[in-house]
């Protein structure tokens, strides 16, 4: 892994705890843009949700 994927990673969810309130549930859709949407695509939709459902 290189710096620039950490680096990546560490504005996702910093960008996720700033704008995050009112607790994990409606956090969830800023947390699948970051996760599952255009920017990154880390994991695919199938994989978030069983991750959510765990």
């Amino acid at each position: 892994m290189n710096m620039q994927l950490y680096f990546e990673l560490f504005i996702s969810f910093f960008k996720i705890g700033l704008f995050g309130f009112g607790g994990g549930y409606a956090m969830l859709p800023l947390i699948r843009h970051e996760v599952v949407g255009n920017p990154h695509c880390w994991l695919n939709m199938v994989d978030f949700t069983d991750i959510v459902a765990i």
